[in-house]
């Protein structure tokens, strides 16, 4: 099996991604979800008749939650975890390791710091998730781009009655005959997914695409909000005018004064861009320093841009990212 080399590209910089109703993307590709397809292992002789033991099944690891603290790095957490820093970037891939804050939330894959030690107690009191939240995620939207690639975007809905964070997709490129080519695991467009709405997820795959490609995306991770911890909070910006100009939209906004002592890090503000029938056809998220002084706010003036049909109208989001001190 052959993987294509991919670039993740940053999160806070989204292009549109998208393919609606009606409109087919440059090559024929079918987006309906497929299951990985697993070789048939080769059985190797015994060298008795002796049939081996049963194996005890043994635990799936699961990602969870760390916030990261004052002096904390991705090499730090590797040590304490027992683990690889290309483990943990694996299921952060929007994380710039040599740029990280206190307050930001980072995926754990597993606990290795007890392994080979014969006790339960390194392991034993981290508070990790059998399984992500039972989120809905969309078929896959796909469009070719100019140079040969392939973006692709899914939405995440949360059907649940408690807020959502650390949500991840999984994107699979395969070929027509269903062996996988590439994947990528991204995080949606912000962190916090309130109940009831829904947030995008994007991946870029890169030229030299199959005839006859398929694309699936699947729930890699979503976790529970702790309540207790610090990590983001919804900022509600005041929307003066989004001007949509077919390919393009000017969204005309104010960011409120965040409080000095409120430990807010940084805020995103995600733009979400719909077509005439309600699809999304481009994304955008921007990260701002937080104003702590005045009364008027920061003004703020940022274009989101659509790959295919006019843009009709344009949703602002924005959350705050906390720190724990």
């Amino acid at each position: 099996m052959k993987l294509l080399k991919i670039e993740w590209i940053p999160a806070l910089l989204l292009s549109a991604c998208s393919v609606f109703a009606g409109q087919q993307p440059a090559a024929q590709s079918l987006l309906t979800p497929y299951v990985t397809l697993t070789p048939a292992g080769v059985v190797m002789p015994t060298e008795t008749a002796t049939p081996a033991a049963t194996l005890e099944p043994t635990l799936t690891p699961t990602p969870f939650a760390h916030v990261l603290g004052t002096g904390e790095t991705i090499s730090s957490l590797a040590l304490g975890y027992g683990l690889e820093i290309s483990e943990i970037l694996a299921v952060n891939p929007q994380l710039t390791p040599n740029a990280l804050s206190v307050g930001t939330e980072i995926l754990i894959p597993y606990d290795n710091s007890a392994a080979g030690e014969g006790s339960e107690g390194a392991g034993s009191s981290v508070n990790a998730i059998s399984e992500p939240l039972a989120l809905n995620v969309g078929e896959p939207a796909c469009v070719e781009t100019a140079e040969g690639g392939l973006r692709c975007l899914a939405q995440v809905g949360n059907p649940l009655a408690q807020s959502a964070s650390g949500i991840t997709v999984r994107f699979t490129l395969r070929d027509s005959a269903g062996e996988t080519l590439a994947e990528q695991t991204v995080p949606t467009l912000l962190n916090l997914l309130a109940p009831g709405e829904t947030l995008p997820a994007s991946a870029y795959f890169g030229t030299n695409l199959p005839v006859g490609y398929q694309v699936s995306a699947v729930l890699n991770t979503a976790l529970p909000l702790d309540q207790n911890a610090p990590g983001y909070t919804p900022v509600l910006l005041k929307v003066n005018a989004i001007d949509p100009s077919g390919q393009a939209a000017r969204v005309s906004a104010v960011i409120p004064v965040q409080a000095a002592d409120g430990g807010v890090n940084s805020i995103w503000v995600g733009l979400i861009a719909f077509d005439a029938d309600g699809h999304v056809v481009g994304v955008r998220r921007l990260e701002y320093a937080p104003l702590t002084e005045g009364e008027d706010g920061q003004a703020i003036k940022v274009y989101v841009y659509s790959n295919s049909r006019a843009i009709q109208q344009v949703e602002v989001r924005a959350e705050a990212i906390l720190s724990n001190e």
